[in-house]
Protein backbone atom coordinates (compact mmCIF):
# COMPACT_ATOMS: atom_id res chain seq x y z
CA UNK A 1 0.00 0.00 0.00
CA UNK A 2 1.07 3.51 -0.69
CA UNK A 3 2.52 5.71 2.15
CA UNK A 4 0.69 9.10 2.47
CA UNK A 5 1.30 11.98 4.65
CA UNK A 6 -1.11 14.41 6.54
CA UNK A 7 0.32 17.72 5.96
CA UNK A 8 -0.61 20.04 8.23
CA UNK A 9 -2.81 23.46 7.75
CA UNK A 10 -1.62 26.58 8.82
CA UNK A 11 -3.84 29.01 7.03
CA UNK A 12 -6.17 29.13 3.96
CA UNK A 13 -4.62 31.16 0.60
CA UNK A 14 -5.01 30.79 -2.84
CA UNK A 15 -3.04 28.54 -4.65
CA UNK A 16 0.78 28.39 -3.91
CA UNK A 17 3.57 26.60 -4.95
CA UNK A 18 7.23 25.67 -3.79
CA UNK A 19 9.68 25.30 -6.26
CA UNK A 20 12.62 23.57 -4.70
CA UNK A 21 16.01 23.47 -6.80
CA UNK A 22 18.30 20.34 -6.57
CA UNK A 23 21.93 21.09 -9.02
CA UNK A 24 23.51 18.66 -8.79
CA UNK A 25 24.36 16.09 -11.51
CA UNK A 26 26.44 13.55 -12.89
CA UNK A 27 27.71 15.91 -16.03
CA UNK A 28 25.89 19.13 -17.77
CA UNK A 29 24.32 17.51 -20.79
CA UNK A 30 25.13 19.74 -23.76
CA UNK A 31 21.79 22.01 -24.37
CA UNK A 32 21.71 22.08 -20.68
CA UNK A 33 21.58 25.97 -19.87
CA UNK A 34 20.02 25.31 -15.85
CA UNK A 35 21.59 25.98 -12.85
CA UNK A 36 23.85 22.78 -12.45
CA UNK A 37 26.60 21.43 -10.34
CA UNK A 38 28.58 18.28 -11.69
CA UNK A 39 29.94 16.12 -8.95
CA UNK A 40 30.34 17.57 -5.76
CA UNK A 41 27.99 15.34 -4.13
CA UNK A 42 29.89 15.89 -1.25
CA UNK A 43 27.85 19.01 -0.81
CA UNK A 44 24.60 17.47 -0.71
CA UNK A 45 23.87 17.51 3.01
CA UNK A 46 25.15 21.04 3.44
CA UNK A 47 23.05 22.26 0.43
CA UNK A 48 19.79 20.67 2.13
CA UNK A 49 20.74 22.72 5.09
CA UNK A 50 20.90 25.42 3.68
CA UNK A 51 17.57 25.21 1.49
CA UNK A 52 16.11 24.62 5.06
CA UNK A 53 17.65 27.45 6.26
CA UNK A 54 16.10 29.30 3.47
CA UNK A 55 12.69 27.91 4.45
CA UNK A 56 12.78 28.89 8.20
CA UNK A 57 13.93 32.60 6.75
CA UNK A 58 11.66 32.72 4.16
CA UNK A 59 8.64 33.25 6.94
CA UNK A 60 10.32 36.36 8.67
CA UNK A 61 11.22 37.97 4.55
CA UNK A 62 8.49 40.84 3.73
CA UNK A 63 8.02 39.31 0.72
CA UNK A 64 6.73 35.87 1.62
CA UNK A 65 6.06 36.20 5.33
CA UNK A 66 3.55 33.75 6.83
CA UNK A 67 1.78 32.44 3.68
CA UNK A 68 0.60 29.04 3.29
CA UNK A 69 -0.23 25.95 3.14
CA UNK A 70 2.00 24.97 -0.07
CA UNK A 71 -0.81 23.53 -2.83
CA UNK A 72 2.45 22.22 -4.74
CA UNK A 73 5.82 21.13 -4.63
CA UNK A 74 8.23 20.45 -7.28
CA UNK A 75 11.46 19.68 -7.11
CA UNK A 76 13.63 20.31 -9.87
CA UNK A 77 17.13 20.56 -11.09
CA UNK A 78 19.34 19.07 -12.01
CA UNK A 79 18.77 16.17 -10.65
CA UNK A 80 16.68 15.85 -7.67
CA UNK A 81 16.58 11.40 -7.52
CA UNK A 82 20.33 11.69 -7.23
CA UNK A 83 19.69 13.23 -3.27
CA UNK A 84 19.41 10.72 -0.72
CA UNK A 85 15.03 10.18 -0.18
CA UNK A 86 15.92 11.11 3.51
CA UNK A 87 17.00 14.59 2.62
CA UNK A 88 14.20 14.95 0.39
CA UNK A 89 12.18 14.05 3.71
CA UNK A 90 13.98 16.61 5.18
CA UNK A 91 12.95 19.44 3.28
CA UNK A 92 9.48 18.34 3.60
CA UNK A 93 9.50 18.31 6.75
CA UNK A 94 10.95 21.67 6.96
CA UNK A 95 8.14 23.24 4.21
CA UNK A 96 5.53 21.89 5.87
CA UNK A 97 6.82 22.91 9.53
CA UNK A 98 7.13 26.48 8.69
CA UNK A 99 4.59 27.26 6.11
CA UNK A 100 2.50 23.99 5.83
CA UNK A 101 1.65 21.47 2.52
CA UNK A 102 -1.96 21.20 2.36
CA UNK A 103 -2.99 17.44 2.89
CA UNK A 104 -3.32 16.25 -0.59
CA UNK A 105 -0.79 18.23 -2.17
CA UNK A 106 0.77 17.56 -5.56
CA UNK A 107 4.55 16.40 -4.76
CA UNK A 108 6.72 16.17 -7.97
CA UNK A 109 9.96 14.83 -8.24
CA UNK A 110 12.21 14.91 -11.03
CA UNK A 111 14.30 11.65 -11.84
CA UNK A 112 16.53 10.86 -14.13
CA UNK A 113 16.36 7.61 -15.46
CA UNK A 114 20.14 6.21 -14.14
CA UNK A 115 18.96 6.40 -10.29
CA UNK A 116 16.13 4.06 -11.23
CA UNK A 117 16.06 1.90 -7.93
CA UNK A 118 13.15 0.30 -6.57
CA UNK A 119 14.39 1.11 -2.96
CA UNK A 120 15.24 4.56 -3.95
CA UNK A 121 12.27 5.34 -5.57
CA UNK A 122 10.20 3.59 -2.57
CA UNK A 123 11.74 6.06 -0.46
CA UNK A 124 11.34 8.93 -2.14
CA UNK A 125 7.39 8.13 -2.29
CA UNK A 126 7.04 7.53 1.28
CA UNK A 127 8.83 10.94 2.24
CA UNK A 128 5.40 12.31 0.19
CA UNK A 129 6.16 12.49 -3.30
CA UNK A 130 3.45 11.34 -5.48
CA UNK A 131 4.49 12.25 -8.34
CA UNK A 132 7.60 11.16 -10.70
CA UNK A 133 8.73 12.94 -13.67
CA UNK A 134 11.17 10.72 -15.51
CA UNK A 135 13.58 12.60 -18.03
CA UNK A 136 13.26 10.09 -20.99
CA UNK A 137 13.72 12.68 -23.72
CA UNK A 138 14.17 9.85 -26.67
CA UNK A 139 13.26 6.49 -26.58
CA UNK A 140 16.27 5.49 -29.26
CA UNK A 141 19.89 5.21 -28.00
CA UNK A 142 21.28 6.78 -31.22
CA UNK A 143 19.27 9.72 -30.31
CA UNK A 144 20.04 9.88 -26.78
CA UNK A 145 23.69 9.81 -27.93
CA UNK A 146 23.12 12.65 -29.90
CA UNK A 147 21.62 14.82 -26.58
CA UNK A 148 24.92 13.70 -24.54
CA UNK A 149 23.04 11.42 -22.36
CA UNK A 150 24.29 8.53 -20.42
CA UNK A 151 21.45 6.35 -20.06
CA UNK A 152 19.91 4.59 -22.31
CA UNK A 153 16.33 3.71 -23.89
CA UNK A 154 16.45 0.13 -21.66
CA UNK A 155 17.27 2.48 -18.56
CA UNK A 156 14.27 4.53 -19.08
CA UNK A 157 12.40 1.83 -19.65
CA UNK A 158 12.94 0.08 -16.54
CA UNK A 159 12.61 3.64 -14.60
CA UNK A 160 9.23 3.69 -15.47
CA UNK A 161 8.36 0.31 -14.74
CA UNK A 162 9.92 0.59 -11.58
CA UNK A 163 7.61 3.96 -11.25
CA UNK A 164 4.25 1.77 -11.45
CA UNK A 165 5.60 -0.85 -9.86
CA UNK A 166 6.32 1.05 -6.66
CA UNK A 167 2.81 2.75 -6.32
CA UNK A 168 3.60 6.07 -8.31
CA UNK A 169 -0.13 7.00 -9.66
CA UNK A 170 0.65 10.03 -11.73
CA UNK A 171 4.36 9.60 -13.71
CA UNK A 172 5.40 12.07 -16.19
CA UNK A 173 7.37 11.60 -19.27
CA UNK A 174 9.77 14.37 -20.68
CA UNK A 175 10.45 14.00 -24.50
CA UNK A 176 12.80 16.37 -26.49
CA UNK A 177 12.32 16.44 -30.26
CA UNK A 178 13.53 18.52 -33.35
CA UNK A 179 17.21 16.92 -32.40
CA UNK A 180 19.86 17.70 -35.04
CA UNK A 181 20.90 14.91 -37.41
CA UNK A 182 18.08 12.62 -35.80
CA UNK A 183 17.09 9.58 -37.80
CA UNK A 184 14.05 10.33 -39.50
CA UNK A 185 12.10 7.40 -37.77
CA UNK A 186 13.50 7.88 -34.31
CA UNK A 187 10.81 10.90 -33.06
CA UNK A 188 7.59 8.03 -34.65
CA UNK A 189 9.64 5.39 -32.53
CA UNK A 190 9.96 6.74 -29.18
CA UNK A 191 6.24 8.33 -29.61
CA UNK A 192 5.08 4.54 -30.22
CA UNK A 193 6.91 3.37 -27.42
CA UNK A 194 5.89 5.83 -25.13
CA UNK A 195 2.19 5.39 -25.51
CA UNK A 196 2.35 1.28 -25.41
CA UNK A 197 3.93 2.36 -21.76
CA UNK A 198 0.61 4.74 -21.25
CA UNK A 199 2.36 7.28 -18.87
CA UNK A 200 -0.23 9.56 -17.22
CA UNK A 201 1.67 13.03 -18.42
CA UNK A 202 3.97 13.95 -21.45
CA UNK A 203 5.67 17.00 -21.69
CA UNK A 204 7.80 17.43 -25.78
CA UNK A 205 9.81 20.27 -25.98
CA UNK A 206 11.56 21.42 -28.81
CA UNK A 207 15.52 21.10 -28.58
CA UNK A 208 16.74 24.67 -28.01
CA UNK A 209 20.39 25.53 -28.21
CA UNK A 210 20.99 28.29 -25.62
CA UNK A 211 24.05 30.50 -25.00
CA UNK A 212 26.93 29.39 -23.50
CA UNK A 213 26.36 25.73 -23.97
CA UNK A 214 28.26 23.05 -25.31
CA UNK A 215 25.96 22.83 -28.17
CA UNK A 216 25.88 26.59 -28.81
CA UNK A 217 29.91 26.90 -29.15
CA UNK A 218 29.25 23.45 -31.67
CA UNK A 219 27.34 25.53 -33.54
CA UNK A 220 29.35 28.26 -33.84
CA UNK A 221 32.16 26.25 -35.31
CA UNK A 222 29.48 24.58 -37.93
CA UNK A 223 29.90 21.63 -36.46
CA UNK A 224 25.84 21.43 -35.16
CA UNK A 225 23.31 22.11 -37.76
CA UNK A 226 19.73 23.61 -37.64
CA UNK A 227 16.88 22.33 -37.79
CA UNK A 228 14.87 23.95 -40.15
CA UNK A 229 11.42 25.63 -38.93
CA UNK A 230 9.45 23.91 -41.42
CA UNK A 231 11.13 20.50 -39.91
CA UNK A 232 10.72 21.99 -36.59
CA UNK A 233 6.37 22.40 -37.44
CA UNK A 234 6.33 19.46 -38.90
CA UNK A 235 7.63 17.32 -36.07
CA UNK A 236 5.58 19.68 -33.48
CA UNK A 237 2.56 18.16 -35.46
CA UNK A 238 3.45 14.73 -35.54
CA UNK A 239 3.75 15.05 -31.51
CA UNK A 240 0.73 16.77 -31.14
CA UNK A 241 -1.13 14.53 -33.62
CA UNK A 242 -0.08 10.82 -32.21
CA UNK A 243 -0.72 12.46 -28.41
CA UNK A 244 -4.64 13.63 -28.95
CA UNK A 245 -5.26 10.57 -31.28
CA UNK A 246 -4.20 8.92 -28.05
CA UNK A 247 -6.48 10.30 -25.35
CA UNK A 248 -4.11 12.74 -24.13
CA UNK A 249 -5.42 16.60 -23.54
CA UNK A 250 -2.78 19.48 -24.82
CA UNK A 251 -3.53 21.73 -22.11
CA UNK A 252 -0.45 24.24 -23.18
CA UNK A 253 1.64 24.10 -25.69
CA UNK A 254 4.43 21.61 -24.75
CA UNK A 255 2.67 19.64 -22.09
CA UNK A 256 -0.37 16.22 -22.77
CA UNK A 257 -1.59 14.77 -19.99
CA UNK A 258 -4.38 12.14 -19.41
CA UNK A 259 -7.54 13.21 -17.90
CA UNK A 260 -7.19 14.39 -13.76
CA UNK A 261 -3.42 14.56 -15.06
CA UNK A 262 -1.99 17.94 -15.18
CA UNK A 263 0.82 19.40 -13.91
CA UNK A 264 -1.14 21.27 -10.95
CA UNK A 265 2.22 23.31 -9.99
CA UNK A 266 2.98 23.95 -13.87
CA UNK A 267 -0.61 25.07 -14.15
CA UNK A 268 -0.66 27.22 -11.38
CA UNK A 269 1.95 28.85 -12.39
CA UNK A 270 1.20 29.52 -15.93
CA UNK A 271 -1.93 31.31 -14.82
CA UNK A 272 -0.78 33.78 -12.51
CA UNK A 273 -0.14 31.62 -8.91
CA UNK A 274 2.42 32.76 -6.31
CA UNK A 275 5.35 30.43 -5.74
CA UNK A 276 8.49 30.09 -3.46
CA UNK A 277 11.69 29.47 -4.95
CA UNK A 278 14.05 27.64 -2.63
CA UNK A 279 17.62 26.70 -3.66
CA UNK A 280 20.25 27.77 -5.88
CA UNK A 281 19.27 29.82 -8.94
CA UNK A 282 15.16 29.69 -7.49
CA UNK A 283 12.49 32.37 -8.69
CA UNK A 284 10.23 33.37 -6.64
CA UNK A 285 6.77 35.75 -7.47
CA UNK A 286 4.24 37.10 -5.59
CA UNK A 287 1.89 40.32 -5.12
CA UNK A 288 3.74 41.51 -8.14
CA UNK A 289 7.46 41.02 -7.21
CA UNK A 290 9.54 38.66 -8.51
CA UNK A 291 12.99 37.70 -7.63
CA UNK A 292 15.76 35.32 -8.15
CA UNK A 293 18.75 33.36 -5.95
CA UNK A 294 22.24 33.46 -6.06
CA UNK A 295 23.51 30.63 -8.87
CA UNK A 296 26.49 29.66 -7.47
CA UNK A 297 26.63 27.03 -4.77
CA UNK A 298 29.50 27.87 -2.69
CA UNK A 299 27.94 31.63 -2.45
CA UNK A 300 24.23 30.55 -1.75
CA UNK A 301 25.42 27.96 1.13
CA UNK A 302 27.84 30.56 2.77
CA UNK A 303 25.16 33.56 2.54
CA UNK A 304 22.62 30.89 4.64
CA UNK A 305 25.63 30.01 6.90
CA UNK A 306 25.96 33.82 7.64
CA UNK A 307 22.43 34.02 7.69
CA UNK A 308 22.12 36.60 5.07
CA UNK A 309 19.33 36.31 2.28
CA UNK A 310 21.22 34.18 -0.90
CA UNK A 311 18.54 36.82 -2.72
CA UNK A 312 20.49 38.08 -6.22
CA UNK A 313 18.10 40.41 -7.49
CA UNK A 314 14.15 41.10 -7.80
CA UNK A 315 12.22 43.41 -10.15
CA UNK A 316 8.76 45.00 -10.04
CA UNK A 317 5.66 43.52 -12.42
CA UNK A 318 4.26 46.45 -13.22
CA UNK A 319 0.80 46.56 -15.46
CA UNK A 320 2.41 46.95 -19.02
CA UNK A 321 4.30 43.54 -18.40
CA UNK A 322 1.65 41.95 -16.23
CA UNK A 323 -0.05 42.06 -19.54
CA UNK A 324 2.49 40.90 -21.15
CA UNK A 325 2.82 37.90 -19.31
CA UNK A 326 -0.78 37.47 -19.18
CA UNK A 327 -1.07 37.03 -22.65
CA UNK A 328 1.70 35.70 -23.75
CA UNK A 329 1.63 32.64 -21.12
CA UNK A 330 -2.43 32.34 -21.53
CA UNK A 331 -2.29 31.38 -25.10
CA UNK A 332 -0.08 28.72 -24.75
CA UNK A 333 -2.38 27.34 -22.65
CA UNK A 334 -6.07 25.40 -23.45
CA UNK A 335 -8.05 28.43 -21.67
CA UNK A 336 -6.72 31.05 -23.60
CA UNK A 337 -6.46 34.43 -22.10
CA UNK A 338 -9.71 36.86 -20.43
CA UNK A 339 -9.24 40.22 -22.08
CA UNK A 340 -10.22 43.06 -20.47
CA UNK A 341 -12.85 45.22 -22.06
CA UNK A 342 -10.16 47.52 -23.39
CA UNK A 343 -8.54 45.11 -25.29
CA UNK A 344 -11.10 43.30 -26.28
CA UNK A 345 -11.50 46.67 -28.67
CA UNK A 346 -8.25 47.28 -29.47
CA UNK A 347 -7.97 43.38 -30.52
CA UNK A 348 -11.32 43.38 -32.96
CA UNK A 349 -9.57 46.77 -34.48
CA UNK A 350 -6.88 45.53 -35.26
CA UNK A 351 -6.60 44.27 -39.01
CA UNK A 352 -4.00 41.29 -37.89
CA UNK A 353 -5.85 40.07 -35.18
CA UNK A 354 -9.00 40.03 -37.36
CA UNK A 355 -7.38 37.64 -39.89
CA UNK A 356 -6.23 35.62 -37.58
CA UNK A 357 -9.81 35.25 -36.01
CA UNK A 358 -11.17 34.92 -39.47
CA UNK A 359 -8.69 32.09 -40.55
CA UNK A 360 -10.23 29.88 -37.71
CA UNK A 361 -6.65 29.77 -36.29
CA UNK A 362 -7.94 31.85 -33.01
CA UNK A 363 -11.47 31.37 -31.33
CA UNK A 364 -13.28 34.34 -29.31
CA UNK A 365 -15.94 33.19 -26.67
CA UNK A 366 -16.92 36.64 -25.04
CA UNK A 367 -13.71 38.08 -24.24
CA UNK A 368 -12.02 35.09 -24.24
CA UNK A 369 -9.24 34.44 -26.74
CA UNK A 370 -8.17 31.05 -27.59
CA UNK A 371 -5.60 29.62 -29.95
CA UNK A 372 -7.24 26.36 -32.07
CA UNK A 373 -6.02 23.24 -32.07
CA UNK A 374 -2.62 22.67 -34.13
CA UNK A 375 -2.54 26.69 -33.93
CA UNK A 376 -0.27 26.17 -30.43
CA UNK A 377 2.88 26.34 -32.88
CA UNK A 378 2.17 30.21 -33.51
CA UNK A 379 1.04 31.22 -29.65
CA UNK A 380 3.74 33.39 -29.09
CA UNK A 381 3.86 35.33 -32.77
CA UNK A 382 -0.02 35.75 -32.22
CA UNK A 383 0.60 36.84 -28.73
CA UNK A 384 3.39 39.69 -29.90
CA UNK A 385 0.86 40.86 -32.64
CA UNK A 386 -1.32 40.82 -29.82
CA UNK A 387 0.40 43.06 -27.28
CA UNK A 388 1.60 45.44 -29.92
CA UNK A 389 -1.82 46.23 -30.96
CA UNK A 390 -2.41 46.65 -27.19
CA UNK A 391 0.49 49.23 -27.22
CA UNK A 392 -0.26 51.34 -29.83
CA UNK A 393 -3.97 51.36 -29.29
CA UNK A 394 -5.39 54.18 -27.58
CA UNK A 395 -7.82 52.14 -26.07
CA UNK A 396 -5.06 50.99 -23.66
CA UNK A 397 -3.84 54.60 -23.37
CA UNK A 398 -4.15 54.88 -19.62
CA UNK A 399 -2.20 51.74 -19.38
CA UNK A 400 1.43 52.37 -18.08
Amino acid sequence: MVATREWSRLMVADRLGLYVHIPFCPQRCPYCAFAVVTGRMDMTEGYVQAVCDELVWSASSPSWGNRGPFDTVFFGGGTPSRLAPKLIARILETANRIHGIRQGAEITLEANPTTADAQRFGEFRDAGVNRLSIGMQSLVDETLLLLGRTHSAADAIHAYSLARQIGFRSVNCDLIFSVPAEPAAALATTIEQLLVLEPDHISAYALSVEKDTPFHRRRLQGDLPEVDEDDDATQFAQVRQHLTRAGFEQYEISNFSRPGHRCAHNWDCWTGGEYLGIGLSSHSFVEGERWWNLSDLDRYCQALQGGVSPRSGSEAIGPRKKREERIWLGLRTCEGVELEAGELAAMQSSTQMGILLSSGRLTLERQRLRLVGENFAIADAVAATLIETLERDVAVAGCP
